[in-house]
């Protein structure tokens, strides 16, 4: 019989499809974000940490001719690094653990998330955050570490990534 239909194809329901597989972003485009979050953050730190940093002025005079100006090195400027280092803390961690981004990886459309590609939390936002001094450790050429590890792995993870099960994705 020529106007038999053939039965239609069994449609998978939705929450039975297995999710696309996660595109691990490696080292050109995570580098170019966090330069931009470094310049935000810096500028950020710079508004709170300055001030304290400055210079103390304690007098001025002209002699013979010659404007002499007395200062001395503020006593709170070892705050200021200390706030500073902080403040570059609180911009990462918030906005991973708020976001899942910085503002450099919305800008380039990459995120973090854990590794089974679930929303990442406060706790992993902060661990990644804490060890992302460890990737500057060779200040020779900084972030070489960070470069390295990401290579090397097949997730494409630096040593935060690793320690807070994360992975940086195509947002």
């Amino acid at each position: 019989m020529a106007n038999e239909m053939a039965p239609a194809p069994e449609m998978t329901p939705a929450h039975e499809m297995s999710p696309a597989p996660l595109q691990y972003r490696s080292v050109g485009v995570r580098f170019v974000a966090l330069l931009i979050d470094v310049i935000i953050a810096g500028i950020i730190a710079s508004v709170f940490a300055t001030p304290l940093q400055t210079p103390v002025f304690n007098s001025a005079d002209f002699t013979n001719g010659t404007f002499h100006v007395s200062t001395t090195a503020n006593s709170l400027a070892g705050l200021g690094s200390i706030i500073s280092s902080l403040v570059v803390l609180f911009y990462f961690t918030l906005l991973l653990g708020a976001y899942g981004q910085t503002v450099g990886m919305m800008a380039l459309k990459i995120k973090v998330v854990k590794e089974d590609g679930s929303k990442i939390g406060y706790v992993d936002a902060l661990v990644r955050s804490l060890l992302l001094i460890i990737d500057a450790i060779p200040y020779i050429i900084p972030f070489l570490l960070g470069a390295i590890l990401i290579w090397t792995s097949d997730k494409r993870q630096r040593i935060g990534d690793r320690a807070a099960h994360t992975v940086v994705v195509t947002a």
